[in-house]
């Protein structure tokens, strides 16, 4: 059996109480990791039945943030970065206001986990940092709208700039761009949405959250201990670089 050294690991997992964070805490719970687990969603993340630190927090915003780091006692080994929303309005119909809610929510998010995991995972000179970004990112979305591919566009650039930053430190970085991948997220595509979007998928379908979370934890692990300032495509062939 491979062993992802992941046991005992202080593992912070952001959107963990539905899709794809909720799957990579479950992933590290059989991993026995010492989970820590975050989501706006107060009845969803009282519900998740993992055993962890659960915090609630609106991660768009500085003081929410640090609140957040400030009850991690000071030990922080992996951060996986989950959270996000996903709007797919046409680009005339886009306000300012859902521009900068999703941007703020997507990508200020990544910036500001992204400077206080490295602050608490310096100081004992390892730690592993995973963040979502998007097929979006590659292609500027199928569906989705302008402010979401953005978004996903600058988590790719924040995790190369924290990769060349946090490398020296003993720190690894990656992103990981998810495609069509069935969740609460993705529901508010109708259903010829989701029909196009596997069609369009050599694979012939959606993904589960299970499947991005796999590859998640894979980069969080000891397996990947060579793998750094990588974007990896989990999106059954649409995108071929």
């Amino acid at each position: 059996m491979l062993d992802t050294g992941l046991a005992g690991r202080v593992c912070l997992v952001t959107g963990a109480a539905n899709g794809i964070g909720r799957a990579t805490a479950e992933l590290l719970a059989a991993q026995d990791a010492e989970l820590v687990l975050c989501d706006n969603d107060a009845d969803a993340l009282a519900a998740l039945p993992l055993e962890g630190l659960k915090v609630l927090a609106d991660l768009s915003r500085r003081d929410e943030v640090e609140r957040l780091f400030g009850e991690l006692a000071g030990r922080l080994d992996v951060l996986i970065h989950c959270a996000g929303i996903y709007r797919i309005a046409p680009l005339p119909e886009v306000t300012d206001a859902e521009w900068d809610q999703v941007l703020d929510v997507n990508l200020r998010s990544s910036y500001l986990l992204c400077q206080g995991a490295v602050e608490l995972m310096r100081t004992h000179g390892d730690g592993r940092i995973v963040l979502f970004g998007s097929f979006a990112a590659r292609t500027g979305g199928l569906r989705a709208g302008v402010p979401y591919a953005a978004s996903k566009a600058g988590v790719e650039g924040i995790a190369r700039h924290v990769a060349q930053y946090a490398g020296p430190l003993g720190i690894r970085v990656n992103c990981l761009h998810p495609g069509f991948t069935v969740t609460p997220m993705t529901s508010i595509l109708n259903e010829a949405a989701r029909a196009e979007a596997a069609a369009r998928t050599p694979l012939g379908r959606g993904c589960g959250p299970e499947e991005q979370a796999a590859m998640a934890v894979v980069l969080a692990s000891d397996l990947a201990s060579f793998v750094h300032g990588a974007t990896l495509d989990v999106n059954g062939g649409m995108y071929m670089a």
